[in-house]
């Protein structure tokens, strides 16, 4: 029952594909050219952002060498906000803590 259902099925698909088919060449024509501008433009993008960020990714890694370099020679800490928190550090023992 299922195989037959199945095989009925696929003959109304396989009629519905061949009156799809049955357009003018110049529909053919021009859904074509349409799907590969399409695809065209795509390719152009990726292949766009793709040097670019080839382009982009040394520049940004100089700069931030260059930052590091700076806070290196000029004392301030590479870490953190560049804040410095001054204190005295107090060594308690354990004899006079009783």
């Amino acid at each position: 029952m299922a195989s037959f259902l199945f095989t009925q099925q696929s003959h109304a698909w396989q009629q519905m594909f061949r009156r799809s088919q049955s357009g003018s060449f110049m529909s053919r024509l021009l859904a074509w050219l349409a799907l590969g501008l399409i695809l065209a433009v795509g390719l152009l993008f990726v292949v766009t952002v793709l040097l670019l960020s080839w382009l982009l990714i040394p520049l940004l890694m100089f700069k931030k060498r260059k930052l590091a370099k700076s806070r290196a020679t000029a004392g301030s800490p590479i870490r953190g906000q560049g804040e410095v928190i001054d204190g005295m550090i107090v060594e308690i023992r354990e004899e006079s803590r009783r």
